[in-house]
């Protein structure tokens, strides 16, 4: 196994340009620590892969000063995401999804696996190497998940992946607001309205309060006083993965929001992360007062609906 995943990372490394170099880096370090965070969370899909791709993990005791209150909060944090976005598309009776950025998807899988038919948007490096991991060990995944590369701003090639789902889709991004440059967010914007045009349903995503989202996540678990620091320290631990800075203030007044979709043709509902109690993995790893706390999480609007004017 180890010397068959060296030689198709060697493959993926030769597809990739020398000018693409710090993109191929930047997106599988990326892909990677979500995972991480997701496995140590106890999401078995997530720790398959991760054990399939067969990595070190970036981050531990020994590397990251924290690394115990930061991986629990991250955890918590991207479990809260792939849960509520799972259950969304279960109560909506969503046939269809169009999972954007999302680095190698666990959650595709979970979907796949339940007969709906799922492409995941990523990056020519992403989707290489979640390709081969749904055939490694897909069930029904493997006929009805696919990886499209394409960038968020481009829109042949959003409207070329939408467009091979039939029906109503259920858009789903998170974590990657942060990231983007202005001119390339509102693209991505006016290219997800124009597919919920010609295709009907709806975008959901928590990124528009993402950083007062993380900040009670890390409250829920380690107190008020304790939050912001952790959050500081999760920033910088990024910026470090990325290298370079995280826009984590723009879009994270409510209005300004809201006014922001409005320009681009769309419009949005909050509604809460979970209609009930939610079942996390990641439960085995509280104490009954953080569950409690985390329950209590779970029951606020934070996951945005947004839909086409």
């Amino acid at each position: 196994m180890k010397k068959f995943l060296t030689t198709f990372l060697l493959i993926v490394a030769l597809t990739v340009s020398t000018a693409r170099a710090a993109e191929f880096e930047m997106v599988e370090y990326s892909a990677q620590v979500k995972l991480q965070w997701l496995a140590a969370a106890g999401i078995p899909e997530a720790q398959k892969f991760l054990k399939l791709i067969d990595r070190p993990v970036f981050f531990n005791a020994e590397n990251l000063n924290d690394f115990e209150r930061i991986q629990l909060a991250n955890s918590l944090y991207q479990e809260l995401n792939y849960a509520a976005a799972i259950e969304f598309v279960r109560q909506n009776n969503y046939s269809n999804v169009f999972d954007l950025a999302c680095s190698i998807s666990p959650r595709a899988m979970i979907l796949g696996d339940e007969g709906r038919k799922v492409v995941v948007g990523e990056l020519q490096t992403v989707c290489l190497l979640g390709d081969w991991c749904v055939d490694e060990f897909g069930k029904k995944s493997r006929k009805n998940v696919s990886y499209d590369a394409f960038w968020l701003q481009d829109k042949a090639g959003m409207t070329a992946s939408a467009d091979k789902l039939k029906g109503e889709l259920c858009i789903i991004e998170q974590g990657v607001l942060i990231y983007l440059t202005d001119d390339v967010r509102a693209q991505m914007f006016e290219n997800i309205r124009d597919v919920l045009k010609k295709h009907g349903g709806c975008l959901i995503t928590s990124d528009f309060n993402q950083k007062q989202y993380f900040t009670d996540a890390a409250a829920a678990l380690f107190g008020e006083s304790q939050a912001s620091t952790i959050y500081a320290e999760t920033k910088a631990m990024y910026e470090k993965v990325y290298e370079d800075k995280i826009s984590d203030e723009s879009l994270q007044d409510e209005k300004e929001a809201m006014d922001f979709l409005k320009t681009h043709g769309l419009v949005a509902r909050k509604v809460p992360l979970f209609k009930s109690t939610p079942k996390l993995n990641i439960y085995s790893k509280l104490t009954p007062a953080q569950i409690q706390a985390v329950n209590e999480l779970a029951a606020k609007s934070y996951l945005w609906v947004i839909t086409a004017l």
